[in-house]
């Protein structure tokens, strides 16, 4: 069966509905369907705010503004720097978060720490026990059996403790694998790009998980048992394809305009319930009616009735005019509801007994009134589709919410189209100002005096080389055209526009260097790229640190909850932490590139060397280039048989001669670094460009070099009259 994002994993039968009971379910789901109608209403206002956000994405202005342009006939032009800034801001935090050869997230056992402590005093005390039992045995001490005795159990301790640790790091890097596989086979990263694309559009991204894919087959290949005595002329093993069932977790994106959560909730925490919105057409309900849980003969009564009560919501029309699609075909579809949250106790009771589900209300009479159950319910125009209880026994909401920027006393953030409107609104603006004035100065304004001039034509258009009449009669030297020319104000508007940009760089702190320009100041040095990109980074420092927080560790520690209470893997369990790499890993590998080819160089060093480990400098070199490192260096076998080799074929080079060499190189290499800081210091100190300070240090060089052949020439002139005699100065005669 295909993967779905509405199915369960587990506890969830298809229901069997009362009907003599319908009344009292028909009034539960009245009020959440009023419920998650006032949620809709309440919101309005936020989704405005996404719609003007879509408009700046695409280049459009709001019909207010379009209207008033086209009664005044003036520009309409919209110059998006609004995209660019957007699209570099979800292509780095992209890049940052999800590379292709590391994990941003990571899973260790939570008591190794302690259990190391414990293992190092059982140890120390261990030896020391075995010091006084010698020292005790030497003099012919009674105790030293008893001491040695003692001694022998801190050591049995210090190898149980390890073998502890060794079991616990072995079932975290099981579940490490496990996770990965997991979060591979749902697409987890395209998902989340997916997430920071809506959050750094519209603001806020959602991430749903981790639910249970539905019963799907699996494609495997199995060794095939061989039949004792059977004759088998090639001796190899022979591989059946076959089919495995099984319940994956999977994580989805959800649809933003989809989502509601309580009104007042400022975080996720303070929400206890969500409304998820899912719309479907036909083929979507019957595709729901193949997926267990589902109630098929409500999907059949609402097939049969043909038409949805409700009218798609606004915000599809005004999605489709913002993208210049054509307008819906339909204006109805199925607003099938999906509830997670809390019932009140009686209203659990009645759907139990309404919808057959009495083994939900467990052993006691009831329901106890202290505890809060979360369930999870769909249903659409009356109609229960599917009920159950939330599948985590940890209670957790399988919602995540990350903001690029977030806000205060909103669940819902704010993203780079919002954060830059009004500079984009001034750019826009001095922009269209600029093409009005240029449509009006680049030709004069004409004033004709009808009753002294007519054209020959009968039309009074201007074309070249055309003939003007004076009429008879007309005032002798009364002019019958004059013009006026209108002034051009493009310098003033041009410096308008590049501060309205510079506004656009200050309000989002994404500068041309994150999208990979230097800008107008060129940074030769590699240190001062370091320090310039180390900057760039701070501002996405942060937006990834929300990811960490909000998205990445609240997504691996449900999926490790998902494993630890749902998977039949017993060797991937344990006591695990959860941890975020963003921040710590990923975020800095350009100035991790940086500090690692110091330090490849330092290995040449003759006294820092031998302290570098020289091998997985490289690796680690390679990896933040974001190039396999096994491609390039060689694996520790293979530098065995290298310097194996090496060995066989003769002697080394003298270590004498090979540390000269070093020391000379290594002595090179610092002058280098010496002379980039002194010149970075020395920029900066005189507000300069590297390029401008190159320039004026070659100048005072070629000046040093012309006064010094100067001089030479001077000592030069006078060391010959002192070998001449001469003292007339003229420097004596050639014969």
């Amino acid at each position: 069966m295909a993967e779905s994002p509405y199915a369960e994993p587990f506890d969830m039968e298809d229901p069997k509905p009362d009907d003599r009971l319908r009344p009292a379910l028909e009034e539960i789901i009245g009020r959440l369907e009023r419920e998650a109608d006032d949620r809709v209403q309440k919101r309005l206002t936020v989704e405005k705010r996404w719609l003007d956000d879509l408009r700046q994405l695409h280049s459009q202005y709001d019909k207010d503004t379009v209207s008033s342009l086209k009664a005044a006939k003036k520009s309409q032009l919209f110059i998006n720097e609004t995209r660019p800034k957007t699209t570099t801001c979800e292509s780095k935090l992209s890049d940052m978060l999800f590379p292709t050869d590391d994990r941003n997230w990571g899973i260790g056992p939570t008591p190794v720490p302690d259990m190391m402590r414990q293992a190092d005093d059982a140890k120390q005390q261990a030896e020391a026990l075995a010091d006084k039992a010698e020292a005790a045995a030497a003099d012919n001490d009674p105790a030293s059996a008893e001491l040695a005795a003692q001694g022998l159990q801190f050591a049995e301790e210090t190898a149980r403790l390890k073998a502890v640790m060794d079991d616990a790091r072995k079932r975290s890097e099981a579940m490490a694998d496990e996770i990965e596989d997991q979060l591979i086979e749902s697409n987890y990263a395209s998902q989340c790009r997916d997430v920071i694309h809506d959050a750094c559009g519209l603001g806020t991204g959602v991430m749903k998980g981790p639910v249970g894919s539905s019963e799907r087959s699996r494609r495997a290949w199995q060794m095939r048992q061989k039949e004792e005595g059977a004759a088998d002329a090639t001796n190899a093993d022979v591989y059946d394809l076959s089919y495995v069932e099984e319940t994956r977790p999977a994580f989805y994106k959800v649809d933003l305009w989809g989502w509601f959560p309580e009104t007042d909730a400022r975080t996720l925490e303070e929400s206890s319930s969500f409304f998820e919105r899912h719309l479907m057409m036909d083929k979507g309900l019957r595709d729901l009616a193949k997926q267990p849980g589902f109630d098929k003969d409500a999907i059949r009564r609402l097939l049969t009735e043909g038409k949805p009560r409700k009218a798609l919501p606004s915000y599809v029309s005004d999605l489709r005019a913002i993208t210049g699609e054509s307008p819906a075909i339909t204006d109805f579809r199925w607003q099938v509801w999906e509830y997670r949250g809390p019932l009140e106790t009686s209203e659990m009771e009645t759907l139990c007994n309404c919808l057959g589900r009495q083994d939900l209300l467990g052993t006691q009479e009831g329901i106890d009134p202290l505890e809060e159950i979360n369930v999870v319910l769909w249903f659409v125009d009356g109609e229960v589709l599917k009920f159950g209880i939330h599948h985590l026994d940890s209670g957790e909401a399988i919602y995540s919410v990350y903001n690029l920027v977030k806000d205060d006393s909103s669940i819902w953030g704010y993203g780079i189209p919002y954060v830059m409107r009004d500079a984009q609104k001034a750019l826009n603006g001095a922009w269209r100002m600029m093409m009005d004035n240029a449509g009006l100065s680049s030709g004069p304004q004409i004033e004709i005096d009808t009753d002294v001039i007519e054209p020959a034509d009968g039309t009074w258009l201007f074309t070249a080389r055309k003939i003007w009449l004076r009429k008879k009669g007309a005032p002798a030297g009364k002019k019958g055209i004059t013009t006026y020319n209108i002034e051009s104000h493009q310098a003033e508007l041009e410096s308008i526009i590049v501060l309205a940009k510079q506004f656009m760089d200050d309000v989002t702190n994404i500068s041309v260097l994150a999208s990979g320009e230097q800008g107008a100041h060129t940074t030769q040095t590699s240190g001062g790229m370091a320090l310039l990109m180390n900057a760039v980074n701070v501002i996405f420092r942060g937006m990834t640190k929300n990811f960490d927080d909000d998205m990445t560790v609240p997504n691996i520690r449900r999926l490790y909850d998902w494993n630890m209470q749902f998977s039949k893997k017993e060797h991937i369990k344990g006591d695990f932490d959860v941890n975020a790499r963003g921040t710590s890993v990923l975020l800095v590998r350009e100035v991790q590139s940086q500090n690692l080819m110091i330090l490849a160089n330092l290995t040449q060093h003759p006294v820092l060397g031998l302290m570098l480990k020289a091998v997985p400098i490289l690796r680690k070199l390679a990896q933040s280039m974001m190039i396999e490192a096994d491609e390039i260096v060689l694996t520790d076998d293979e530098l065995k048989r290298q310097a194996e080799q090496t060995k066989e074929q003769g002697e080394p080079l003298d270590p004498k001669v090979e540390a000269e060499n070093i020391k000379r190189e290594t002595t090179l290499l610092i002058a280098q670094y010496d002379r980039e800081t002194q010149m970075m210091k020395l920029a900066e100190a005189r507000n300069m460009n590297i390029d401008d300070l190159e320039a004026m240090l070659e100048g005072k060089r070629q000046d040093r070099a012309s006064k010094e052949r100067i001089f030479a020439g001077e000592v030069a002139v006078e060391a010959r009259k002192d070998a001449t005699g001469d003292t007339t100065g003229s420097g004596g005669y050639i014969s």
